[in-house]
This record gives structure tokens, sequence and C-alpha cells, in this order.
């Protein structure tokens, strides 16, 4: 008896020990500043990466050309494709679908609530008719809420080859292809039913796929969630297994890769209106732009994107006094140790570096190696 009494005090010691350094944490967290995002990127040169272009000159370039994971800044891609089948008006942006079409690609628990919150707005907005939604709110959804189950719609509905075209025509040179990477979330438990795997095996046998090989996976699972009216394989393989942090870390490694250098200027294209045939422009600024209300900017568009171990972003804006900005950072951090707060500074980071002229002078000495490189015009 003595015994238990003395495990169970242990036991609540401890949760007090944890609960108290959680809170201390999380004090700590709440008061670093925009300072403390620069110090990590100074501190960090293997996990991050920025890139910032104002009025049409390279203004920081810091590890630009090294390839990271995209996580759903990916989405612009996908984005670009569908302007340009709406623009050769290979698809109408007005046409219905039924909610229930999109809810074969969805996997619940996964996306950080982002689909369900773009239900709610569209049913608040009364964007829905008669339980269907038009194609361009699909796109929408996927760029403003970050839907995946939108995502793999449209890359059903468009077809991945049309999609990575785009990487071409772009002249990406350092863009993977892209695939479709949430139903690769499924993978694990997929290669546990068909090829008669444990879960640690399931890890090792994806770690060990080439690129090429994953991508040929995940578009395999996308084929069977497309054809499966009943969602029965997304209850089956969306198992508690999946959201184990090594295999969330092993997949957010997978995910497609590009440079910061190269989102920047896709953001530029966009911003600028001057992607390739002029029709698209119209409609993708109406995806990426979002609602500014703020004193110092008139325009803004961005995409983002986060998984367990991953923070992106890449935006666009001009301010009041037509300064125009083009920025994409990466940051991929595989401990886990700074994702936290991180992702609750980015905003005040940029924030800060679009409105404030002496830091943007700061962050450019700190951050930029070659100063060759920097302040040199782009065509």
């Amino acid at each position: 008896m003595i015994i238990i009494v003395f495990i169970v005090a242990m036991i609540l010691i401890f949760v007090f020990i944890f609960i108290i350094f959680f809170l201390i944490a999380k004090h700590q967290n709440n008061q670093k500043t925009e300072m403390d995002v620069l110090n990590f990127l100074i501190e960090n040169p293997s996990k991050a990466s920025l890139y910032m272009i104002k009025n049409g000159m390279v203004k920081i370039s810091y590890n630009s050309e090294i390839k990271m994971p995209l996580a759903s800044t990916a989405k612009v891609i996908i984005a670009i494709e569908f302007a340009r089948q709406v623009a050769a008006k290979l698809v109408d942006e007005h046409e219905l679908v039924a909610l229930e079409e999109l809810n074969k690609f969805y996997i619940p628990s996964s996306d950080g609530n982002a689909h369900n919150n773009w239900i709610k707005w569209i049913k608040s907005n009364h964007k829905e008719v008669q339980g269907k939604i038009t194609l361009f709110e699909i796109a929408r959804g996927m760029l403003a809420y970050s839907s995946n189950a939108n995502t793999e719609f449209l890359i059903a509905r468009m077809g991945l080859s049309e999609i990575n075209d785009n990487i071409i025509k772009l002249s990406l040179s350092s863009h993977d292809k892209i695939f479709p990477f949430s139903s690769a979330g499924l993978m694990s438990s997929y290669i546990q039913e068909t090829e008669k795997m444990c879960f640690k095996e399931s890890i090792q046998k994806i770690s060990e796929m080439t690129y090429e090989e994953y991508m040929k996976k995940s578009s395999e699972i996308h084929q069977i969630l497309n054809s499966d009216k009943r969602i029965g394989c997304i209850q089956k393989w969306n198992t508690k297994q999946n959201y184990a942090r090594r295999l969330q870390v092993l997949q957010s490694r997978r995910l497609p890769r590009s440079t910061t250098k190269e989102y920047a200027h896709i953001m530029k294209l966009i911003h600028k209106e001057e992607l390739v045939p002029s029709s698209i422009n119209p409609y993708l600024k109406l995806l990426v732009q979002r609602q500014v209300n703020n004193s110092k900017l008139i325009e803004f568009g961005n995409k983002g994107g986060s998984t367990i171990s991953v923070l992106t972003e890449a935006l666009y804006c001009t301010d009041r006094e037509g300064n125009e900005f083009q920025i994409a950072m990466f940051i991929q951090d595989e401990s886990g140790v700074d994702h936290i707060w991180l992702k609750q500074k980015l905003d005040l980071f940029f924030y800060k570096l679009l409105t404030d002229t002496e830091f943007q002078e700061e962050v450019s000495s700190k951050l930029t190696y070659d100063k060759g490189r920097s302040d040199c015009f782009i065509q």
C-alpha cells in the first residue's frame, strides 16, 4: 500500500513539474518578438531560408537557393494551373460541385481543421447552393483556408501532368514535381495493409523510397480515394499511428521542395500580373489576394504552409507609399524545439519587415551573405 501511495505521489509531482515548465515556456514564448525570429534565422542557417525583393531589387538573399519542403505553399502551383484552365475555358469557374465530391478526399484531424473552417465560412457567407459549391470557391478554399480536400479534388480535376507542366513553363529549375501530398498521409497504413507490414517496417520502407516511388504511391492512394464513394478507405487508413511524430517528420521531409528565390519570383509574377498568358492573371489574383485592413498596406497576397517540422510563407504587398515587396521564407526544424513560437511570431516578423525600413536594413545586413548579389535589379 505504501509503495502504491509513493508511486502515485511521484506521478503527481512529475505532472506538477511538467505543468510548471509548460507554463514557463508558454510565457517565454509569448514574450518573443520579431527580433527573436531574426535571431533564430541568424543562429540556424541550416534550418532557414529567406528571399526578399523590394521595388524590383533583391533586398535579402539568405540561403535562397537551398531546396526546402514547401508544405501547403506548393498549392500556388495548383492555383496557377486552375487559372490557366479557367482562362482557356477548359473549366468553368462557376460550375457547381457537390460537397460530397470533396468529402472523398477529406482526412479528419489531418489539416488543423482547415477544411471544416472553410465549410463554416461558405455556409455563413451563403456560398453553398443546395449542397454544392463553385469551382472558384473550391480553389479559393484551397488557398485562403488551405483545405487539403479541395487541393486533392483540384488535382484530380485538372491532372497532375498539367499542374507539373507549370514548373517548366515558369522555368523553376529547382522545383520538385507536385503530387497528392495529402493522400500521402495515409501511406503507412496503406503499405501495412497491402504489403503485410508492421508500422515500424512501413516507416523504413517510406524512408527508403525514391522521390518518384513516393510520388507514385501517393498517386495510387489518391486514385483509390477518388473512386471510394463510401469514404471507407479513409476511415480504415486514418489511424492514430499516422500522427506519430517520427512519421510526420519523415513525411514532411518528403514533401515537394523548392527555394525561396523561386517562390519570391512566383509571387512577383502574380503581384505584377506578368504570368503568361496574361488572361490568367485576373483569376489568380482573386485567389491569392487577401483583404487588407491596415493603414500601412494597400495590397497583400500570400500562401503559407506548415507541418509538424516545416513553416513556409510566400507573399507580396504594396504599401501606401507605393513600395512593392515579394518575400518567401522557409523553415525546416525537425527538432520541433522552436516550431510553436515561430509559428505564432512569423506574422509579427513579416509585418515589421514590410513596414519598418530600419528593420529591413537590419535584417538585410545580418542575413545577406554575398553583398555583391544583393540590391541587384530583377528582370
